[in-house]
């Protein structure tokens, strides 16, 4: 199997906008999504992330608070998941719950080293 990182893209400021009933529930919905992944033998591991962060910017070095300076969209976790080819990887997180909320998801190969 094959590593690939799964980034979720969101509106971070969404979440200030949220119940906590609707987080727990969005909670919630990851949890049962992982579960299943993990039974599937496709997870190998993820969190989420603060929406706080800093940007640096190319040869500059310019450092201003991020991750976006310009849009409030930002990364709000990752996941590794388990899979045999970037095709099985793009099916796998067409079913993260993120998607239904209006967020975006980036897969990429991982590049093992070892």
């Amino acid at each position: 199997m094959k590593e690939f990182l799964m980034l979720i893209r969101e509106d971070l400021a969404q979440y200030g906008n949220m119940t906590p009933e609707q987080m727990q529930e969005d909670i919630e919905r990851h949890v049962k999504w992982v579960e299943t992944l993990v039974q599937q033998g496709h997870f190998k591991g993820g969190n989420p992330l603060t929406p706080a962060g800093k940007y640096i910017k190319s040869s500059e070095r310019i450092v201003t608070d991020g991750p976006y300076i310009e849009v409030k969209e930002g990364v709000s976790g990752f996941y590794f998941l388990l899979a045999a080819s970037l095709e099985e990887a793009t099916r796998i997180a067409e079913g993260c719950p993120s998607l239904d909320y209006g967020g975006m998801v980036e897969i990429r190969e991982v590049i093992l080293t070892e």
